[in-house]
């Protein structure tokens, strides 16, 4: 189920509700996996093949779910790129699962949807870029004190689905957000750069972001659109020091990381030409091992 086509399908039906199961079950279909979409009342313990897809009900939210596995009236599954849980039968509601029968593979499809797969990763790969000494030593270091200074930062939230902000496992940084960013020169010199860079108006980037990130804390892979409001085009990545260890970016749909250098910015696109999430441009800060990371997040949005 890691391929490409299952994937895409998997995204869009977290990010997008109009994609139904059905809608998967149809491109699983294609790909040779048999199954029975089985509706409520349902038992998931009835199950004959795992790991397997299901829309529960969890904390009263309706959500797509990986089921890796049933035992013992214990369910072990993922959502919402959290890591496996494993929860009581009886503490959730299963609406919908597919129940798979048999795999069929077509040797010829699969070989041609690997190799689209392919291309496609090896051009998003090839439209990552970085600049070095985008940010000078003293810029780095000015925007590191600055938010220190005036206590900005905060427990870094990820975006909730209906708009707002949470605290979440995903996301256990502190992040700062530079209201004044405008106000500031260095700081508006660094946004008029960044515009100059991505070829963009200014108004087009939003105020900067500084996250800080201690000894084992990260940012597991996540988009970084939003589903509601503001989607964000690309994003510029500028790492403001590199005495530390460990806290790579990485992109784990193209097997593709950068370890940070202090000045050093990463530029990624975020959306396609639909302005959906693409779903290469998954990515994910992996925890600090020793010392501390600074970075600081440039988003442009449509």
């Amino acid at each position: 189920m890691g391929r490409l086509k299952v994937r895409r399908a998997l995204y869009e039906k977290e990010a997008f509700p109009e994609t139904s199961m059905q809608d998967i079950g149809m491109e699983l279909q294609k790909w040779g996996i048999q199954h029975e979409l089985k509706t409520a009342p349902c038992n998931i313990t009835d199950a004959m093949v795992f790991p397997t897809m299901a829309v529960i009900r969890i904390h009263e939210q309706d959500v797509l779910a990986i089921v890796e596995k049933v035992e013992e009236q214990q369910i072990h599954l993922q959502y919402f790129f959290a890591d496996t849980i494993t929860c009581a039968v009886s503490e959730l509601t299963v609406l919908q699962y597919l129940d798979i029968k048999e795999i069929v593979v077509d040797k010829e499809f699969c070989e041609a949807c690997e190799q689209e797969d392919l291309s496609e990763r090896e051009a998003y790969t090839d439209s990552i870029f970085a600049v070095e000494d985008f940010l000078s030593e003293e810029e780095c270091n000015y925007m590191i004190d600055y938010c220190e200074q005036h206590n900005l930062f905060n427990r870094s939230m990820t975006g909730a689905a209906d708009g707002t902000g949470e605290i979440t496992g995903n996301r256990t940084s502190y992040s700062a957000f530079i209201t004044t960013s405008r106000q500031d020169p260095l700081f508006n010199d660094i946004i008029e750069r960044a515009a100059d860079l991505m070829e963009v108006e200014p108004a087009r980037i939003e105020d900067l972001q500084c996250v800080r990130y201690g000894e084992g804390q990260e940012f597991k892979p996540h988009f970084d659109s939003f589903e509601t409001g503001v989607k964000r085009k690309a994003t510029l990545l500028v790492y403001l020091n590199d005495n530390f260890e460990g806290g790579e970016t990485v992109f784990p749909e193209i097997g593709f990381s950068v370890s940070p250098k202090r000045g050093m910015a990463l530029s990624f696109v975020n959306l396609d030409e639909q302005n959906k999430d693409l779903i290469y441009s998954l990515h994910g800060g992996a925890p600090v091992t020793a010392g501390i990371k600074f970075a600081c997040n440039i988003w442009i949005h449509l």
